[in-house]
């Protein structure tokens, strides 16, 4: 399902998260503009649409950031395909193994003849997002597209040229199907429901009255007979090509967000919390079935009565050999989101996030391990100051503490402490600081077994803190705030830069260099420890989360929207690097030139694999408050067990 916002902000609402109890190795990454996916796997984005061709072996997925996959074998074994475009694609037909049509945001629309090897931009007369193709007649070269504000376009040549048709409507459209080249169904926001019986020269209007979304459409093969699903349950079904419709009671008002038939008789739909709908009788009654982990799967399809697939959020995408009564994963990687990643050097790393999870690497992240800790809190920051010596701070006074490089951890008690601790750092294997809610200062001189609190002064948010040496300290938060120490953590005074910005992260790179980032694109440097901060430009209006510094010139920097800036001159000038996701970014690692990591929602991973254009910084509004790690319950344990081959032997391709 897509939901569209009255401005540009456009439809995002798939799949769920998932987590990893057991060590995975990665062995298929997805490297798309500079950066290499390292989790999920075979790379993070959403999926709006899965299709395949007759031949069950080749097909698509394409979503979010221009994200399009191809496979060879029925899903197994998945590869990035380029598209013209870098934008979002929520559309998706397939002709057959060589010939597909992909439609998104901006009223993009790109066509393949090649198997993908070429995606070709086809010219469309509207900038409306488009969310759903579909094609009609033994040709196929009959097409619609449909999308935001009322917008229809349709082309006769096969998808190469396109034009505009008149809805009669203003509601965001989100799905389109044709019985043949005349008869069709749109149906849209606030219940919207259009069809047609002359290919959509005319559309009459059979809206429900303050109808919930209406999100998905689907005629039964080449007959009269067709389905609409939506919010609330809603089902309608017709029999006559849309002139008259009949609800379907399914018992249940789960949200449904797609539906797809085979023939006139079988069909299936997917709802959010991993509901799955199926129908033998050609709609009349449905059958649920629950997909485990609950995710929200935004598309469905099917090849033959036994064998479908659907995918949605964070890149999931499962497949079915039973008809639909059980899923079986055909991606890799946790979904949970990830908070913070740190590496000590360009091989030993890890990152922490919801539900207690730290994920392990010694290999640069080409394989992670995912280690369980003695907690199920959301763990918001984790430091290591060798390859042996790590500490993780979370959620409710969580302290935790590894002597093991991560391998294993301890739940470390701090009497009264029972707020959300965000920031963590040692300056040697003995001493460190943790900072929190309401002013909470934490420090402790035995490597972590005891933490003692420090007055702070304030009950304002404390998110980072960074040691300049070992008598000098600083930390970030709420409302501007900076704080300072002279003695090694027992007094701390305010820095006054009359900032009221949140402040989120900050790093030091040696005793007098080091840098603050915030909301609204604040950046700050110092080059005295700490005493004095001045503003740098850094070109953006959003949150920015976490800085990690090379050297004392050269810095990457992550928040929203999955931007990633960089400076090469210790902040005077400020470049966006080009990114792989859109998806806000929590944590950055940055240890010079390619050993750049990221992290952030959905438990996106992304490793610098080459040299990255750098482009100039667009002004945009961003969200004055960090948002929360994820805690719903579409994350928790039992995962969608791996599906193989049922030979376990892969078709040749």
């Amino acid at each position: 399902m897509f939901v569209f916002a009255p401005t540009t902000k456009i439809f995002r609402r798939v799949c769920g998260c998932l987590s990893l109890t057991v060590a995975v190795t990665f062995n298929v990454c997805a490297q798309v503009r500079g950066w290499l996916w390292q989790n999920p796997l075979p790379q993070g984005n959403a999926i709006y649409a899965v299709r395949f061709a007759s031949d069950k072996r080749h097909g698509w997925a394409v979503g979010s950031d221009g994200a399009i996959l191809r496979t060879y074998d029925g899903g197994f074994e998945w590869a990035a395909q380029t598209a013209p475009v870098v934008t979002t694609l929520y559309g998706l037909f397939i002709k057959d193994k060589n010939n597909a049509v992909a439609v998104g945001a901006r009223g993009i629309v790109i066509t393949t003849e090649s198997g993908g090897v070429r995606w070709l931009r086809r010219e469309t007369p509207v900038r409306d997002h488009l969310a759903s193709v579909a094609f009609a007649g033994k040709d196929l070269t009959h097409g619609w597209a449909v999308g935001t504000y009322g917008c229809i376009i349709a082309t006769t040549d096969g998808g190469r040229t396109w034009r505009a048709q008149t809805s009669g409507v203003r509601a965001h459209l989100y799905s389109v199907a044709f019985a043949d080249e005349r008869v069709g169904v749109v149906v849209g926001d606030r219940g919207t429901l259009l069809v047609t019986a002359d290919g959509g020269a005319t559309w009459q209007n059979k809206s429900l009255p303050n109808g919930l979304p209406l999100t998905g459409a689907a005629f039964a093969a080449a007959t009269k007979r067709a389905c609409v699903v939506g919010y609330g349950g809603v089902v309608l079904r017709t029999d006559d090509g849309g002139q008259t419709w009949t609800r379907v009671d399914i018992f249940q008002p789960a949200d449904l967000l797609s539906v797809f038939f085979l023939d006139e008789h079988n069909g299936w739909a997917t709802g959010n919390d991993g509901l799955v709908l199926a129908t033998g009788d050609g709609g009349t009654t449905w059958l649920p079935v629950s997909v485990k982990t609950s995710p929200r799967l935004s598309t469905i399809f099917f090849a033959d009565d036994q064998t479908g697939w659907a995918a949605g959020r964070d890149g999931l995408i499962v497949r079915t050999d039973d008809g639909g009564l059980n899923w079986r994963r055909l991606t890799e990687g946790g979904r949970d989101d990830l908070a913070d990643i740190f590496f000590l050097d360009s091989s030993h790393g890890w990152a922490v996030g919801a539900h207690g999870r730290v994920l392990v690497t010694a290999s640069g992240g080409k394989r992670w391990s995912v280690r369980l800790t003695p907690t199920d809190a959301r763990l918001t920051r984790v430091f290591f100051i060798d390859d042996t010596h790590g500490w993780a701070v979370g959620e409710h006074g969580m302290i935790l503490r590894s002597q093991s490089g991560g391998l294993s951890w301890e739940k470390i008690a701090v009497p009264d402490v029972t707020v959300d601790l965000f920031g963590i750092n040692f300056v040697d294997e003995q001493h460190g600081m943790a900072v929190g809610a309401r002013g909470t200062i934490l420090q402790t001189a035995d490597g972590g077994a005891t933490w003692h609190a420090r007055p702070s002064n304030t009950l304002t948010w404390l998110e980072d803190v960074a040691y300049a040496d070992a008598k000098h300290a600083t930390i970030v938060g709420s409302q501007g705030t900076i704080m300072r120490t002279d003695d090694g953590g027992e007094n701390w005074h305010f820095i006054d830069l009359r900032a009221k910005e949140w402040l989120y992260g900050l790093t030091f790179v040696d005793n007098l260099r080091g840098y603050i980032v915030g909301a609204d694109g604040i950046i700050l440097r110092t080059d005295d420890g700490g005493v004095k901060w001045q503003d740098q430009e850094s070109g953006l209006k959003l949150n920015l989360f976490a800085i990690s510094a090379a050297s004392r010139d050269d810095a990457l920097v992550v928040g929203d929207q999955g931007r990633v800036l960089q400076t090469k001159d210790g902040g005077a000038t400020w470049r966006e690097v080009a990114g792989a996701t859109s998806v806000p970014l929590y944590g950055v690692a940055y240890r010079g030139g390619t050993a750049a990591w990221v992290a952030g929602r959905g438990g996106v991973i992304l490793r610098r694999a080459d040299t990255i254009d750098t482009v100039a910084l667009p002004k945009i509004p961003g969200l004055k408050r960090k948002p929360k790690l994820q805690t719903s319950d579409d994350s928790l344990l039992p995962d969608i067990p791996r599906a193989v081959p049922a030979d376990n032997k892969r078709p040749p391709t």
